[in-house]
């Protein structure tokens, strides 16, 4: 099961009220908890994912209300996006593609992860806005630049290190 980390923003661009939200419980697998903000980019609603240990990050964009129902689907999409993106192991892959599409919402635990995430925010806002917005960027080439920005809280590695690193741990520990 995932966890979402919503911002305010996000809270209420899901209709999510604060009585709706899920007590936050400690991750119970590789890539569990993400940390989720949003962020309009040349018109476009746009999500910004960010998980929280290893601060791997993924933008999906032309985010609608429409969307609302199928936003558990619409996020495993995004995942698997970024895991083929980041070449990482079939059989990692496979075991993501099976997998739960279960979601909670909880409200955001850390400050020093939103300070990350709102880092991480302008950083892609740069990289699309410098290569002309969202319909002449390439937004794979970003998130792989954004994942290999280094950071500070991961002692200068980069995010895409400290994920290859996470899911082997976890297969080492399985």
């Amino acid at each position: 099961m995932y966890q979402l980390r919503c911002t305010k923003k996000v809270q209420d661009l899901l209709n999510v009220k604060p009585s709706d939200l899920a007590e936050p419980t400690a991750e119970n697998f590789a890539l569990g908890c993400w940390y989720v903000n949003t962020f309009t980019q040349n018109r476009k609603k746009c999500l910004l994912f960010v998980e929280e240990s290893t601060l791997m990050s993924f933008v999906l964009t032309g985010f609608r209300k429409e969307h609302i129902k199928n936003f558990p689907l619409i996020f495993k999409a995004g995942l698997l996006q970024l895991l083929r993106l980041e070449k990482i192991p079939t059989e990692i892959i496979s075991s993501y593609e099976s997998g739960t599409e279960d979601l909670i919402i909880t409200k955001t635990l850390s400050k020093k992860t939103l300070g990350n995430m709102n880092d991480l925010l302008s950083l892609y806002q740069h990289f699309i806005s410098y290569d002309g917005g969202l319909e002449y960027c390439d937004l794979d080439q970003i998130t792989m630049r954004a994942n290999r920005t280094p950071q500070r809280n991961l002692e200068w590695s980069f995010s895409v290190e400290a994920l290859h690193k996470r899911l082997l741990t976890n297969i080492t520990n399985n």
